[in-house]
């Protein structure tokens, strides 16, 4: 996502609170990688000294901070993997979201990217994406939606970007 961003011209930086794979990728690309320990002081000093317009969560999995989500309402966008309502909340990220699907032998799963709350995967729906997946694996299920997600997650955060920043979106011959 940090790319397609850049590409863009959509200045990026990188908040992370755990040890990841992601801090290589992210500084590999220059980005600017702070670490956290997602308390609001911590994020709102990152946000203000950077002057963040909005948030795009990405393998994120706690809890934004209230105070956050307050100062940012409508500003801070997740992609779950998974269609919500279903398969939602607490604990269902990853492949335990996959899982679930695969067992509940749903014929549809995808993602569902919407706005942060102060509740697991509650906020506001934007975009959601269905794709048929019966009789697929959880591992199958899992593979095809992250290939979806990584295309069409970045171009969304990209067209909610240009309309918070009040800029016309690039068309892909201006890319």
């Amino acid at each position: 996502m940090a790319h397609y961003l850049q590409k863009r011209g959509v200045s990026v930086i990188g908040i992370v609170d755990r040890p990841s794979a992601s801090v290589a990728a992210l500084s590999s690309m220059g980005l600017e990688v702070f670490h956290i320990q997602n308390q609001a002081v911590e994020w709102l000093e990152v946000c203000e000294t950077h002057q963040v317009r909005l948030i795009a969560l990405a393998g994120f999995l706690a809890l934004v901070p209230s105070e956050v989500v307050r100062q940012y309402t409508g500003r801070i966008l997740n992609s779950h993997p998974a269609l919500l309502p279903a398969f939602g909340g607490p604990g269902m990220y990853g492949s335990h979201v996959h899982k679930a699907v695969a067992a509940a032998g749903a014929q549809e799963s995808g993602f569902t990217i919407h706005y942060v709350t102060e509740r697991y995967d509650e906020g506001p729906m934007i975009y959601q994406v269905r794709l048929p997946v019966g009789g697929l694996s959880a591992h199958d299920i899992e593979a095809f939606v992250q290939a979806t997600e990584r295309e069409v997650y970045p171009a969304i955060v990209y067209r909610i970007w240009c309309a918070e920043a009040e800029v016309p979106a690039k068309s892909e011959t201006e890319r």
